[in-house]
């Protein structure tokens, strides 16, 4: 019995420390607030408590609180209780305080204390007009006219002056103030003329409103999206603006004399209103003189790494070599290296594989290029050192790496003959020539073609007419290099004979990706399918394609405007796609099939 009865008490211990660890008392307060702005701070026990321990407020006018409430949530048949505690108060001076710290007791005596925070207040510059209230948009105007300076949207770049491949983060943010945004639509994405990119994930909170300050305001912002740019080319680079039109909901004027609005209280209605943001410059500067030879265009800070799976070996059989370029930067740039070997090595194409995460410094991670490598003879071999070479931005230099040397013992092939082949003999009766010896060759096979002694080909009629046939034949070989001369020498013709080529294999590539559902790489492949039909078609530079130029190219041709909106659509559909949130499998088949229809439509064009 006094076993039981202590195994049920260390039971209720154990199940009481269970609870009081899992109970937890968190703050949900706004991290930035403008000086008498009235705001919540509210304190949340997830789980059943005796007591609330008040904080004390020093900082902040208590204007009411604490208001509490209880809520109850059921997730797969298990119910979580919690206990709300709110204050609302409003900040007196400026600068930045911590939250006071509250507490909960438990019902066996434990006490548990929220964790600390702080906020942010600030004083806006004169004229600025009234705050945004947390935790909600302002006040809406009954005019439903909103200042610029109140609504607009906005391209941000990490760095506006950098080198060429060097990678750059654009953020377009949408700031709101004193004008309630309910929600936008049509986005559309600058043009990325001369850049590369890459899409970068939103967090769920920085994609809606939240308060930030911004030139001495506080305004909601919500990030629309971001991405990486990396610069093909030097010299000003200009990105077109983005368009979208946000919704507003606005209150309407009350009429004095009506008494439904008397009692019921004012009414609302949705407006539009178009936004774009200003255009922006990137200064791209090339890379300096004196780069080395192993220098393909990669930027940033990296590492290299060479391994091999077996330093003894046969001769014949295969050999794993494998080079890893790790670290951060632009990993496009990285190409395969150039492999030294001995001359008695064969080498296969590498199988290339990257495990690289995109982020604010371009991408984090590795690059792979692993070699089949087969020795033919034995011996002993040395692998020569391999170089890489990249451009580290922050030091604005060229850095060479080399990977270790590596010895290999290749033994002779138990399988193999005590002759030695030669690879470059034909086959006779499926077998290859070999040598018996240094001054011996293999003796000659097959049929001996005799001829009556005393017959002479030279002055016989065989022998003129394939003379003539021969220089008929060398000719017409003339004349067709010279017409192919031409035509390739015609860049505008070759580029228009092969857009529909070019078009055709970027789109099934995309038919790949949209099988896959791969969202995001089958946007791009067709704005690059669409994109490069286009230039090929009117003969124009990657650095001149733009909707302005594509639209004026395409009208001088008298190119039907309908035809023209359509390729348009596609594109603008395409980058909207890219960077906002995901669209349905439909919804990428009817881009796909009116990206074959725009196609389609400007075949015949001249």
């Amino acid at each position: 019995m006094k076993r039981f009865r202590k195994y049920c008490f260390v039971c209720s211990m154990l199940f009481c420390a269970f609870v009081s660890h899992a109970i937890d008392l968190t703050v949900n307060a706004p991290s930035l607030v403008t000086v008498n702005q009235r705001f919540q701070i509210a304190y949340t026990a997830d789980g059943s408590v005796s007591e609330f321990i008040a904080p004390s407020f020093s900082d902040f006018d208590v204007l009411m609180g604490p208001a509490k409430s209880s809520s109850m949530v059921i997730i797969n048949n298990v119910a979580t209780s919690h206990v709300i505690f709110t204050y609302y108060v409003r900040a007196r001076n400026e600068g930045v305080f911590d939250v006071p710290e509250a507490g909960v007791k438990l019902k066996d005596g434990t006490v548990v204390k929220s964790r600390k925070t702080s906020i942010e207040v600030v004083r806006e510059s004169q004229g600025g007009g009234a705050a945004p209230q947390s935790n909600q948009q302002s006040n809406p105007q009954s005019s439903g006219e909103v200042s610029p300076e109140d609504l607009f949207v906005a391209m941000e770049f990490s760095r506006t002056s950098l080198y060429k491949s060097e990678p750059a983060i654009l953020t377009i943010k949408l700031y709101a103030r004193n004008a309630p945004v309910t929600s936008i639509s049509n986005l559309k994405m600058a043009t990325m003329v001369g850049f590369d990119s890459q899409p970068l994930q939103v967090s769920q909170e920085e994609s809606t409103l939240h308060p930030q300050k911004y030139n001495n305001k506080v305004y909601n912002v919500a990030v629309l999206g971001r991405l990486v740019l990396y610069p093909l080319r030097a010299g000003d680079l200009k990105i077109d603006p983005v368009e979208l039109v946000a919704s507003l909901q606005v209150k309407q004027q009350a009429r004095s004399n009506d008494m439904f609005d008397l009692f019921m209280g004012p009414s609302f209605r949705t407006v539009s209103k178009q936004l774009k943001s200003a255009p922006a410059t990137l200064k791209i500067k090339e890379f300096p003189a004196g780069a080395p030879h192993s220098f393909n265009g990669a930027t940033g800070s990296f590492s290299i790494n060479s391994a091999i799976d077996k330093t003894a070996s046969v001769a014949n059989q295969a050999l794993t070599y494998s080079i890893t370029v790790s670290g951060t930067g632009n990993f496009k740039q990285i190409n395969e290296p150039l492999l030294v070997l001995p001359d008695k090595f064969e080498k296969y194409d590498p199988k290339i594989s990257e495990n690289v995460k995109a982020g604010a410094s371009g991408g984090t991670g590795s690059k792979k290029f692993e070699y089949v490598l087969i020795p033919r003879t034995e011996g002993s071999f040395d692998l020569p050192p391999t170089e890489f070479s990249f451009f580290d931005t922050r030091k604005e230099t060229y850095v060479t790496l080399k990977t270790k040397p590596l010895h290999l013992d290749i033994e002779k092939d138990p399988n193999a003959s005590n002759t030695r082949p030669i690879s470059s003999t034909p086959l006779i009766s499926g077998k290859k020539l070999e040598h018996l010896g240094d001054d011996i060759i293999f003796i000659k096979t097959g049929p001996t073609m005799l001829k009556p002694a005393g017959s002479v080909v030279f002055g016989s009629s065989g022998f003129f007419l394939t003379g003539a046939a021969m220089l008929a034949v060398f000719a017409l070989a003339c004349t067709a290099k010279n017409i192919n001369d031409k035509k390739r020498g015609n860049v505008a013709m070759m580029r228009y004979r092969k857009a529909s080529k070019a078009a055709s294999g970027r789109l099934k590539q995309a038919a790949r990706l949209l099988k896959a559902g791969d969202r995001a790489g089958f946007h791009e492949e067709v704005s690059r399918a669409v994109w490069g039909y286009i230039g090929d078609k009117l003969n124009m530079q990657l650095s001149e394609l733009s909707r302005d130029n594509v639209q004026e190219k395409l009208n001088h041709k008298n190119v039907p405007q309908e035809n023209i909106d359509l390729l348009i659509a596609v594109i603008d559909n395409c980058e909207y796609a890219r960077y906002a949130p995901g669209s349905s499998r439909e919804n990428m088949k009817e881009t796909y099939d009116r990206a074959l229809e725009a196609i389609g439509k400007l075949e015949n064009l001249k």
